[in-house]
């Protein structure tokens, strides 16, 4: 899969989040041939689950899928937005190969980095201390635009 074709899926349900009445975020996880493993938006309030982020979301169904956490190795993950702090340790952790998004994690209205924390830094720093964690290759602000667009739809009040 194209990593545009990718993102649009990711943003489709970003899109379907918003329409459900959750926070505009979606995920899509695929393999290393393309297929797409698990997929997902946010449903922190709809599931009264705060670490269901629509990274989380995607990454539980793509391991349930596979049946086990090693296949996760060699996927991408797309996301609407840059992961969270949470996020990105199971990124890392999980040792996903890629991790593409579109906004930025600062660009969420009202939105403040925990710990002054992003993605990569996040990463980075899992991966040199914890053992057996790795870090991604990371691509930003893929269909930028597009994300900021929908997360602006959406009443953060």
């Amino acid at each position: 899969m194209e990593d545009d074709d990718g993102m649009r899926r990711a943003l489709h349900w970003a899109e379907a989040a918003l329409a459900a009445g959750q926070a505009p975020f979606g995920a899509v996880v695929v393999d290393a041939e393309g297929a797409v493993l698990g997929e997902g938006h946010n449903t922190v309030a709809a599931d009264r689950d705060v670490t269901a982020h629509a990274e989380v979301v995607a990454l539980r169904a793509a391991w349930n899928r596979l049946g086990d956490r090693q296949g996760l190795a060699a996927c991408t993950l797309y996301t609407s937005c840059e992961p969270c702090l949470m996020c990105s340790c199971a990124i890392t952790q999980l040792g996903l190969r890629r991790v593409v998004f579109a906004a930025r994690g600062d660009e969420v209205p009202g939105a403040r980095r925990l710990f002054e924390a992003d993605l990569t830094g996040a990463a980075a720093w899992a991966a040199e201390h914890r053992p057996g964690w790795r870090m991604p290759e990371i691509r930003g602000e893929l269909l930028r635009a597009e994300a900021v667009a929908i997360m602006a739809r959406y009443d953060w009040g």
